[in-house]
């Protein structure tokens, strides 16, 4: 993308977000910013505020989205009771419960999903 003169002066973070529209959020863009997968004249840039120059090119790569559907993983389960309608289990401390921002692997759903296959419900 080039900028033109009508962005001159704006933040990259801003530009972009506006420019790309609801494809991807503006805390989005700032993630992929500090993660160095913006780069202008083929130099990374680190800095969402960093001021925009007309005639400057922009490139960004935006990594291919996670899976909507959690993946079974096999994680160790500290089960305690289980049969076909129920199963209870001693949850360590720090094991994140369900795949979000930040977490898409390694939580207990995934181990569930490995462990009690298409039966999880």
């Amino acid at each position: 993308m080039e900028a033109g003169p009508d962005a001159a002066g704006q933040r990259l973070d801003q530009w972009l977000a506006a420019r790309l529209g609801p494809e991807l959020s503006r805390s989005r863009v700032q993630a992929l910013i500090k993660q160095g997968a913006v780069s202008i004249a083929g130099k990374p840039v680190l800095e969402a505020k960093r001021k925009l120059i007309s005639g400057e090119r922009i490139e960004i790569l935006v990594p291919a989205p996670e899976p909507a559907e959690p993946q079974g993983e096999d994680i160790p389960l500290d089960i305690l009771y289980e049969d076909d309608e129920l199963i209870v289990i001693n949850k360590p401390a720090g094991l994140v419960v369900h795949p979000g921002a930040g977490n898409w692997t390694g939580t207990l759903v995934n181990a569930l999903i490995h462990h009690c296959g298409d039966s999880l419900s």
